[in-house]
C-alpha cells in the first residue's frame, strides 16, 4: 500500500445513484452502518496484509472484489481483486456498480461478513 493520510471518519457516500438497483435487487453500496466500520484509506497500512478485515465482497461472472478501506466520500476502496490473477490494489464502487458483462452486473454479496484476509481461500492462495 502506498501510504498518505487518512481519509477520516465514515462520511456519506457522495457516488452518481445506482443505475441497476432494480435490476440487482438490492443496493450496491453498503449502508451506512457497514460503512462506519470499514476504516478510512490507509489506516491500516501497518497491518499484514493477511490481517487486513475484507468488510465488502463483490463478485460477477468469475471475477471477486474484496474491500478491505473506503474513502465515503468519492468511493474509491482499497481491497484485494481477482479478474484473471488476485491482486491488491485501488478498486471504485462508482465504476464497479457500473460494469454489466455478457447481461450479468456486478452484485454485493449479502451474506459476507467481515473476514480476515489471510482466511479467505482466494486471497490466501493469491489466485
Amino acid at each position: 500500500m502506498t501510504s498518505g493520510p487518512a481519509t477520516g471518519p465514515a462520511q456519506p457516500l457522495s457516488l452518481p445513484p445506482e443505475q441497476y438497483r432494480e435490476r440487482r435487487g438490492h443496493d450496491f453500496y453498503p449502508d451506512p452502518e457497514a460503512l462506519a466500520a470499514i476504516p478510512a484509506l490507509y489506516a491500516s497500512d501497518d497491518t499484514p496484509a493477511a490481517d487486513q478485515i475484507m468488510h465488502l465482497h463483490y463478485t460477477g461472472g468469475l471475477a471477486e472484489w474484496y474491500v478491505s478501506e473506503l474513502d465515503p466520500s468519492s468511493g474509491l476502496a482499497f481491497g484485494w481483486a481477482r479478474i484473471s490473477n488476485g491482486e491488491w490494489g485501488s478498486i471504485s464502487l462508482a465504476e464497479l456498480e457500473q460494469v454489466t458483462y455478457g447481461g450479468g452486473l456486478i452484485v454485493r454479496d449479502l451474506a459476507f461478513t467481515p473476514t480476515r484476509a489471510g482466511d479467505i481461500p482466494a486471497i490466501a492462495s493469491g489466485r
